[in-house]
């Protein structure tokens, strides 16, 4: 199913960081090995020399990983992504840690086939998604960015154009195929790291004389690694059916359908209905606020009824309207 990573903050991003959007040079021979500041400048001008969804077409296994780091005085944030897909095996993984001061939210999904893994902070779950939809996880976020701008997303984009008037020194490793070009806009130390022949970058670092920091590593082939885990944990579910309606035979009623952006498709027979009653402080009772079970369904029995040892009655009842077999929206 669609997951969507939505959160309402605004982190400033370096300036030279763009919208989603790795290059196939357009040099040949000696002329791409070593590369020259010149080259690399004529190669930086092309506007579509950084493409992600261009590169997540022809490769079958891609990461790429972020990390942006804001600082001043009184505010400090940095968020780090990590997308990855293996189109063989029908996996993908999006993670994404985010700290606001002393806060700090850490997660990762990694679905495909029958089995999902969840993963929060450092545990992991097995995840309640019996269903899973493999997308490429590239397109789907490209796609989701373009629906809500307003989210928070990964910084996957980079305005090479703004860099092609610099003065590059480049280092290289011809055995490894590897070359390093650093230089300065005046803001900004950035280093490019191209591989390959013809180079491609993959890897963009920037530092900004304010503390500023924004880091884009690009890993393919064997490089990328993703494996499901078994026997974990079940991930909890969560689902409230609100406030009770109270009649004037003293029947409560509490009722509630299953929310569209609920992502999930679960077996029945995984989830219980669970009824409790609160303590109010009464003799005889527990403290007042108190709760305490009375009565549960499993929810692959569909219906049932249970007198409490208080003896009032419970009476449960489940449907699956849209008729799939799961718990589901």
């Amino acid at each position: 199913m669609d997951r969507v990573l939505v959160l309402t903050f605004a982190l400033l991003a370096p300036a030279i960081a763009g919208c989603l959007q790795v290059p196939l040079a357009p040099c040949e021979g000696s002329d791409c090995f070593p590369l020259s500041s010149d080259t690399l400048a004529e190669l930086l001008s092309d506007p579509e020399s950084f493409d992600i969804l261009a590169l997540a077409s022809h490769e079958s296994k891609l990461r790429v990983s972020t990390s942006t780091v804001y600082e001043t005085e009184d505010d400090f944030a940095e968020i780090h992504w990590s997308v990855a897909k293996d189109d063989e095996a029908g996996l993908r993984s999006i993670a994404m840690r985010l700290v606001l001061g002393t806060s700090s939210i850490d997660t990762e999904v990694i679905e495909g086939g029958e089995r999902t893994n969840v993963r929060l902070g450092n545990v992991w779950f097995e995840g309640r998604d019996r269903m899973p939809e493999y997308k490429d996880p590239f397109f789907d976020i490209a796609q989701k960015a373009t629906e809500n701008p307003e989210g928070l997303w990964p910084t996957f984009g980079f305005d090479t154009t703004s860099l092609a008037s610099l003065d590059w020194a480049i280092t290289s490793d011809e055995l490894a195929l590897q070359q390093v070009a650093t230089g300065s806009n005046g803001t900004h130390t950035i280093i490019l790291e191209l591989s390959g022949l013809p180079p491609r970058i993959v890897g963009i670092e920037l530092y900004g004389n304010d503390d500023s920091a924004f880091v884009l590593t690009i890993q393919t082939g064997d490089d990328v690694v993703l494996e499901l885990q078994t026997d974990l944990p079940r991930a909890a579910i969560g689902f409230s059916i609100g406030e009770g309606t109270t009649f004037s035979d003293g029947i409560t009623i509490w009722a509630g359908t299953i929310p569209h952006e609920f992502t999930s498709e679960v077996d029945p027979t995984e989830l219980s209905f669970h009824a409790f009653t609160t303590a109010d402080g009464t003799e005889g009772e527990a403290e007042s606020g108190d709760e305490r079970e009375v009565a549960s369904m499993n929810l692959g029995d569909v219906s049932g009824n249970f007198t409490d040892e208080n003896g009032d009655w419970w009476e449960f009842s489940y449907w699956d309207y849209s008729n799939d077999g799961w718990f589901s929206a």
